[in-house]
């Protein structure tokens, strides 16, 4: 039977930061219980309600395998880091880091410049560059990547209600001044 769930590829480039930091702050707490190896991709990673969930089920995939692992099968915290990275940059921007060939591109140029998200996921860029970073010891650890999704995901949370209000007032001023200034009524035809 299929499962039905979700993945973070059918929400890939339409997913807002707070989400992206629940994801990794999810993820992360479960690789950290489970401590078992998994491969991430966006299809092995699965939305259940407002959780995000780590299958097995799935099979690497180049793009998102880290540049010092040599296999699919074979991964460790790094590795699994790395990924991480890479999926959340695919899931905010809907693009695969370093121009779609992920760490294949990063190992054949060690030095590349590391992926900028877009201006409305700035503070989630130094995370997701540490993340992503060639040398596997420049890169979090588990409980770190933990704490640090977890703080930006509460940080982004307060930030995104003021927002929200924000942006709410200055929509129902354009809707009551739109509304004022409608010259009939509009009836049924």
């Amino acid at each position: 039977m299929k499962n039905e769930r979700m993945t973070l590829r059918d929400i890939a480039g339409f997913c807002p930061e707070d989400a992206i930091w629940k994801m990794m702050a999810d993820v992360s707490a479960f690789l950290l219980k489970d401590g078992m190896e998994h491969v991430l991709t966006p299809d092995s990673i699965m939305i259940d309600g407002n959780m995000f969930m780590v299958t097995k089920e799935r099979e690497a995939l180049n793009e998102f395998i880290a540049p010092e692992q040599h296999d699919e099968q074979s991964t460790g915290v790094a590795q699994m880091v790395w990924s991480l990275g890479a999926v959340a940059y695919y899931t905010a921007t809907g693009h695969v880091v370093f121009g779609g060939q992920g760490g294949s591109y990063q190992k054949e140029h060690p030095s590349v410049a590391l992926p900028i998200l877009p201006k409305d996921f700035q503070t989630l860029t130094p995370v997701l560059q540490r993340c992503l970073c060639y040398a596997p010891e420049g890169r979090f650890n588990l409980k770190e990547l933990y704490e640090s999704s977890q703080k930006g995901f509460v940080d982004c949370e307060k930030q995104q209600c003021n927002r929200n209000v924000e942006t709410a007032k200055k929509q129902e001023k354009v809707v009551n001044n739109i509304v004022e200034k409608w010259p009939e009524e509009m009836i049924e035809v």
